[in-house]
């Protein structure tokens, strides 16, 4: 069977792009577990086929720095044979190869080699961890790392008193990589706790929950980025009494309920897990 880049490569054939070899895509997918490596997705890119023959991938082997001139975040002082090499390669879903190369301010090379990084130490963390744990405590443990995850000001709060829009999607954003990672950073970048992703828990339904749970954050950052291209808040008020006035009420209240829904499906968990639940603070304010 020959290998799932091979037609890749034969379609670059005689184009002018520094494409990578058979061997250099195998390599970025297999140091990553063939997992996309943006940390707020780690989606599994390689699964069976009906044709018992046949590979399904997803997986894309994207240039940080692109293979041709005009392209995203193109380095003209790169060689040829570096634009090519496993240093300026990135393993992605389809997805997030389209998503990094619409907004390169969004995703400049420093983020994707940062990404690159993380994927791979996470990867070899899921190869070296080894439990004899029973699966239901197991699980347990890992339901207990997220509930701390989510034991913050970004998810107790009403929308109204956030203090910076910024912090409050970096939280979200720490958290999507927390649960699909294991990785809980601090806002410097540094690893605050480790422990596995969501796919590592064993519960099929508490697993199906919490893909939930990350479907809801995901969309609650990009419902806050359409927010913020059309000017749909603001702020009044200076240091620690500033606070948001959204001009789209439905906007905020779709903000709050989203955030008390996603507490409410976590605490289920924590319920028949026997740990503590969370509870969205009731709103007590309104401009």
């Amino acid at each position: 069977m020959k290998s799932i880049f091979w037609l890749d490569e034969v379609m670059n054939m005689g184009n002018s792009r520094d494409d990578f070899t058979s061997a250099t895509k195998e390599l970025l997918a297999n140091r990553v577990g063939r997992r996309c490596s943006n940390p707020a997705c780690r989606k599994l890119t390689c699964g069976a086929n009906t044709n018992p023959e046949k590979i399904t991938n997803i997986g894309v082997a994207a240039h940080i720095c692109a293979a041709a001139q005009g392209g995203p975040r193109y380095d003209a002082s790169m060689t040829p044979e570096e634009r090519k090499s496993f240093e300026n390669g990135i393993w992605l879903c389809q997805s997030c190869s389209k998503l990094i190369d619409t907004d390169i301010t969004r995703y400049p090379k420093e983020l994707l080699q940062s990404w690159k990084q993380l994927a791979e130490q996470t990867a070899i963390l899921e190869v070296e961890t080894t439990s004899s744990t029973p699966a239901f405590e197991k699980d347990k443990e890992l339901v207990q790392f997220y509930l701390e995850c989510f034991d913050r000001p970004a998810f107790q709060d009403d929308i109204y008193q956030e203090g910076r829009m910024e912090d409050f999607d970096k939280a979200i954003e720490d958290t999507l990589i927390a649960l699909n990672t294991g990785v809980l950073r601090t806002r410097d970048g540094s690893i605050l706790k480790q422990a596995d992703g969501k796919s590592s828990v064993q519960n099929s339904l508490w697993r199906e929950k919490l893909y939930t749970i990350t479907d809801m954050l995901t969309a609650i950052r990009r419902r806050l980025k359409i927010a913020k291209k059309e000017n749909a808040y603001s702020t009044y008020g200076t240091g620690e009494d500033v606070a948001y006035c959204f001009y789209d009420r439905e906007l905020a209240e779709w903000l709050n309920s989203t955030r008390e829904e996603i507490l409410k499906i976590l605490s289920s968990i924590c319920k028949e897990a026997g740990l503590r639940e969370l509870h969205f603070r009731k709103h007590r304010y309104r401009w």
